[in-house]
């Protein structure tokens, strides 16, 4: 049962980020015309973000790469590297 809620909870995070990188990608390619569409500003919220961990110092640069890590965790990796 536990092995199912994480494969659930790895989906949902899989799908999010890709949710993620497409808005963002529409948000470069179409401008203010998204903002307006989704009601969101995708780039302006992950600047905040990264200003947010940043100006938090040793804590945030643990914070994120616990994050990083935790991404990375479920992704298996392509290639022969």
């Amino acid at each position: 049962m536990l092995l199912d809620i994480k494969r659930w909870l790895t989906y949902c995070l899989e799908i999010l980020l890709l949710v993620v990188g497409l808005l963002a990608t529409l948000q470069v390619l179409f401008g203010d015309s998204m903002v307006k569409l989704f009601g969101m500003d995708v780039i302006k919220n992950i600047g905040d973000l990264a200003q947010k961990f940043g100006s938090a110092g040793l804590v945030g640069i643990v914070a994120i790469s616990i994050v990083a890590w935790l991404i990375l965790k479920a992704r298996p990796f392509e290639g022969g590297r």
